[in-house]
């Protein structure tokens, strides 16, 4: 039987980005409080999936994203041998 280690982490946008390079919001929440990526610029785009592909090549498997006030908050997983 496969065993796994998960990891939460979160991401504060600004903290991967140079001062300014974000424009516009990315996120936009519902009032049930879910949230999407919408109209992303390519600059915050590209930053989302740097973040994801980074933590790819160390075998982390994405299992839930969520955004909230400037941050992302990712659930990670990898099969434990």
């Amino acid at each position: 039987m496969k065993k796994w280690e998960y990891q939460i982490k979160r991401y504060h946008l600004k903290n991967l980005v140079k001062e300014g390079e974000i424009g516009e919001p990315a996120f936009y929440c519902d009032s049930k409080g879910q949230c999407l990526l919408h109209d992303a610029s390519k600059e915050t785009a590209d930053i989302i999936q740097d973040v994801f592909n980074e933590e790819g090549k160390k075998g982390w498997e994405l299992v839930q994203f969520g955004y909230h006030l400037g941050e992302i908050l990712c659930v990670w997983k990898r099969a434990v041998e």
